[in-house]
């Protein structure tokens, strides 16, 4: 009998910490992204997804793209949540609901951009500035929706 209250137990707890996240919170994936025209940051990183670099190669000079970080959170409506993408940038968000978030991005403990977005299921937001030596840096952030097919299908002109 005790062996089963145990067993029942753990399966109690295994099942909570596997539940989605609850209805009117917001899960979050975010990418700091290098652009740059040489290839020698291909040792370093590996290549941006391909969807996220097309769209960003349709705005933007850099031929290569390289993912740095790649994060997700879950955020709680009108919470925030802090994104450490590197050492040097970290990003705010805070979820305002219907799909309504604020972005505050700081790099090298400065505020370098600020504002609020719509996030829309699978398309992604980019917000962005240049670097040192001819570079610049990205941060792709989407909603994700536990419901849709392929997150990656879609991309939006953000």
């Amino acid at each position: 009998m005790r062996q089963f209250l145990n067993l029942l137990l753990a399966g109690i707890a295994f099942s909570a910490t596997a539940l989605p996240a609850r209805a009117g919170d917001l899960k979050l994936e975010a990418r700091l992204i290098r652009g740059a025209n040489d290839d020698k940051e291909t040792a370093k990183y590996k290549p941006a997804d391909p969807e996220l670099s097309a769209k960003l190669n349709r705005a933007f000079k850099w031929k290569n793209y390289y993912e740095i970080t790649n994060k997700t959170a879950g955020i709680a409506l009108n919470q925030n949540c802090e994104l450490k993408m590197s050492d040097a940038c970290t990003i705010r968000v805070k979820y305002t609901g219907a799909s309504r978030v604020e972005v505050n991005c700081t790099g090298h403990g400065k505020e370098i951009c600020k504002g609020a977005y719509t996030l829309a299921p699978p398309q992604w937001l980019v917000l962005g500035g240049n670097d040192t030596a001819d570079t610049a840096w990205f941060i792709g952030l989407r909603a994700i929706d536990n419901k849709a097919a392929d997150p990656k299908k879609a991309m939006s002109k953000n």
